[in-house]
């Protein structure tokens, strides 16, 4: 295979975390064993629940506002970006996580946000989900070097997520990404980009297919450090997309995250021509994302 440009990265990137979302929102929740059952049995666009076929999550929903600020305003303006996730949380979406809808609310800049996260840690000392990883992919791409991604991964998940390991998380999936358009390594690279010690101790269980189990399907399955193994060990333990999405929801517990983390590894290598046609053709607003993707490299 012929080595993918940037735009094919991103474009696949961003198709296939909107994939993995969509293909993970019915199962959201699920026990392991059932949601290995509905993958065995053939994972398709058919919907389930308050979801289409092909309709994506909050996941989906944040990452595109991320891109689509980056379109227009380069990497990183936090009060445009604070902005529209707050535009976007008042909209009534189907489905927004708690710690990102209490940092959103009556939001009129950045500062805002900062201000309604920290006082939520302090309250709950729980900020460390995985609502930051699951859309800090386009950053990669608009960033003109691994520190640059880094360094907008974190101040991006600073907006509703206090617990520095959210943004840890976030930039090591953006690392990881990075490495891949270097054709590098990427899990070496999220290695060297963890910070925290319960990234670095959920990034050395990739590779046991065991340990990023009990991880997903246990007490820990929604924080970001789980997102972003689960991403990582369907990116390195799988050749191709399909495989990949399909072990990273089987897994259950929070499957519409982990779909799409793992969707966005799994489509940045691959780009869209690994990503199955039939899935593609029943994701919702594919040119919106599409276009997404390109406005992300405007400002090369």
């Amino acid at each position: 295979m012929a080595s993918l440009d940037d735009h094919g990265r991103a474009q696949g990137a961003l198709l296939g975390l909107a994939i993995g979302d969509a293909l993970g929102a019915p199962l959201e929740f699920s026990d392991p064993a059932d949601a290995m059952l509905v993958v065995q049995s053939g994972l398709d666009m058919t919907g389930g629940g308050i979801w289409e076929p092909g309709e994506w999550t909050d996941d989906t929903a944040m990452a595109l506002t991320l891109a689509e600020s980056i379109g227009k305003r380069g990497l990183l303006d936090l009060d445009d970006l604070a902005r529209r996730y707050a535009a976007w949380a008042a909209s009534g979406p189907k489905d927004i996580g708690i710690t990102t809808r209490v940092a959103l609310s009556r939001v009129t800049s950045a500062d805002d946000a900062r201000a309604n996260a920290r006082l939520l840690h302090e309250q709950t000392s729980r900020t460390a989900g995985n609502g930051t990883v699951m859309r800090a992919a386009p950053i990669t791409f608009a960033a003109r070097s691994g520190s640059a991604a880094d360094a907008a991964a974190r101040a991006d998940a600073t907006l509703t997520h206090y617990d520095p390991a959210a943004g840890d998380a976030s930039a090591s999936l953006c690392i990881a990404l990075r490495a891949l358009m270097e054709d590098d390594d990427p899990l070496a690279w999220a290695m060297r980009a963890a910070s925290d010690a319960r990234t670095q101790e959920a990034l050395s269980e990739v590779g046991d297919e065991n340990a990023i189990g009990a991880r997903a399907g246990g007490p820990e399955f929604g924080v970001a450090w789980t997102a972003l193994a689960v991403g990582l060990h369907a990116l390195t333990e799988f050749e191709d997309f399909e495989a990949g999405i399909a072990f990273a929801i089987s897994l259950g517990g929070d499957t519409d995250t982990n779909g799409a983390v793992a969707g966005a590894l799994l489509g940045a290598r691959s780009g869209p021509a690994g990503i199955p046609e039939r899935w593609l053709a029943r994701l919702k607003d594919r040119e919106r994302i599409e276009d997404a993707a390109a406005g992300l490299l405007r400002f090369e």
